[in-house]
């Protein structure tokens, strides 16, 4: 049986103050209908939803580049994107290396949100009409 080692890394600390409160204590959970998790959700905090606005960022450059064109116009669709694969790849891909950090598992959210971004560009581009040559 291979278990997987997940390192786990907090930028701030968890000690009861302010910044603890704030970043750590202030979540949201997303749950689809409660189709992939009984467990009530994923939970993402503060902490952890600034973490996968960067990797949003850097997986919307890797789609972009793969795919061609940026998946959406603003930055809100890459974040989406970034917490739907983040969500269902850290349900379902157990990675025998991740590193954790506030929270969230980086690998398998950056592999998650490239995956999505990919195909959401991939899908737009053959359901957005296709201009007229002039």
């Amino acid at each position: 049986m291979v278990t997987a080692s997940v390192q786990s890394v907090n930028l701030i600390p968890s000690n009861g103050g302010f910044l603890d409160l704030l970043f750590h204590h202030t979540y949201m959970i997303i749950n689809i209908f409660g189709f992939f998790d009984k467990s009530g959700g994923y939970k993402v905090t503060l902490s952890g939803l600034i973490v996968l606005l960067v990797v949003a960022l850097a997986a919307a450059a890797v789609a972009e580049k793969l795919a061609g064109s940026k998946p959406g116009k603003s930055l809100v669709t890459p974040v989406l994107l970034a917490l739907l694969g983040s969500y269902i790849f850290s349900l379902y891909v157990l990675l025998p290396f991740d590193v954790k950090i506030e929270g969230v598992r980086i690998i398998a959210a950056l592999l998650g949100a490239i995956v999505f971004g990919v195909f959401f560009v991939l899908i737009n581009k053959q359901v957005a009409p296709k201009k007229a040559a002039a």
